[in-house]
């Protein structure tokens, strides 16, 4: 029986909401280190190089799955690889909290970020799916707004409970709620209304064909600059706050403001940009991400000064993070759309994991805190000029 068009809309917000709730336990889970990161350090006397590897171990997971695991979502259905991923990241989070030295939690997180590399590409594809092209920037926007959401959840909790009840905490609540969210898919999610389209196997080289090629490049070339600059921020935050003669919680509390700025970038891009166009608002994001990592660099022991950079810092860097996220799925044709959106978010994985750790070594090499922000200030501006270029046709009507 044909489905009203109320109906319709109800399923599809149903949908988007559930996969917002996965898009907050995978903000959690991927920053949940960040967080924790000082207190391992300190507990297990562990030197800034190791721990720039433990942020970068849930990260390179996180790559391995968007490569290998979501192009199985356009062969085998997004609901099932969904679900298994889910599924896994629950796993890995608690088995995290048992964790009793660096070696096991760099494996634990590796394994974890399989899981979330897997789903964030899976569920990024079928939200762009079941969007009305006349909301598809904001509905999108909201959909990346559960990210942030979910790592400031992270970041309060972890101001909140490690001192009283340790770091292992925060892993335990991050594997806890996102067993209850892949129950809640089990029950609710439904698969891709594509999924007959996409049963007939396309070879992952159609994504450089002459129609393609450009835009596959261009796209991953945006998510790897784009994320270098991100991961270093959110991961690195309280450890260079803390640098500065500050209280660890003033570090935690600097990033939970990253987030929520995060909050209000990635809505009102959504909301700009069906009213101005994708490209231009997107283009200022970048800027804004840009001109707020050199504002970090000159910034000094004032903690109001240092707390209003963070919150605008991550209005900027939500909203350019969006844009890709926007964008990827746009790019891509039905039957290879989770594929490609996987290779793009793989490839900026890659980003994500080198950015923490040339930060930590440039660090334990003497490099100066000022000198590593104006250094990674740099690829959004290049991320910004890729933008201005780069062509998405569902976008631009």
């Amino acid at each position: 029986m044909q489905k009203s068009a109320r109906e319709t809309r109800t399923a599809s917000a149903l949908v988007v909401g559930i996969c917002v709730l996965a898009n907050m336990v995978d903000g959690f889970d991927v920053l949940a280190i960040a967080f924790t990161g000082p207190a391992i350090m300190k507990d297990w006397g562990l030197g800034p190089g190791t721990l720039g590897l433990l942020f970068s171990a849930g990260l390179a997971g996180v790559m391995l799955g968007s490569l290998a695991i979501s192009p199985l979502a356009d062969s085998f259905g997004r609901r099932r690889v969904a679900l298994s991923c889910l599924f896994a990241m629950a796993m890995g989070m608690l088995a995290s909290a048992a964790a009793q030295n660096a070696g096991q939690l760099i494996a634990l997180r590796l394994f974890t970020g399989l899981g979330i590399g897997g789903v964030l590409a899976t569920l990024n594809t079928i939200v762009a799916e079941v969007s009305s092209p006349r909301q598809r920037n904001l509905t999108m926007s909201i959909f990346s707004m559960g990210y942030p959401l979910g790592s400031t959840i992270g970041g309060l909790l972890a101001v909140a409970l490690i001192s009283a009840h340790g770091w292992q905490s925060i892993f335990l609540i991050g594997g806890l709620g996102t067993l209850v969210v892949f129950l809640l898919h089990l029950v609710w999610l439904p698969e891709s209304a594509r999924r007959g389209a996409t049963q007939r196997r396309v070879p992952f080289a159609a994504l450089l064909s002459p129609a393609l090629r450009g835009g596959t490049l261009a796209i991953c070339a945006a998510f790897f600059l784009n994320m270098i600059s991100f991961y270093f921020v959110l991961n690195w935050t309280p450890k260079l706050v803390e640098a500065l003669g500050l209280p660890v919680a003033t570090g935690m509390t600097a990033t939970v403001l990253l987030n929520t700025g995060s909050l209000i970038g990635g809505v009102t891009y959504g909301v700009l940009a069906d009213r101005f166009g994708w490209r231009r608002v997107g283009q200022g994001y970048f800027l804004g991400f840009a001109a707020f990592v050199l504002l970090f660099a000159l910034t000094g022991a004032s903690v109001a000064i240092l707390f209003a950079i963070a919150f605008l810092a991550g209005i900027f860097m939500a909203g350019a993070m969006t844009v890709l996220y926007v964008l990827a799925p746009a790019i891509f044709p039905g039957e290879l759309r989770a594929t490609g959106t996987g290779l793009a978010i793989g490839i900026g994985r890659a980003g994500a994991t080198l950015g923490p750790v040339l930060a930590g070594y440039a660090l334990a090499g003497g490099l100066a805190r000022g000198a590593l922000y104006l250094l990674f200030a740099l690829p959004p501006l290049a991320v910004a000029l890729i933008v201005r270029r780069v062509r998405a046709p569902t976008l631009e009507g």
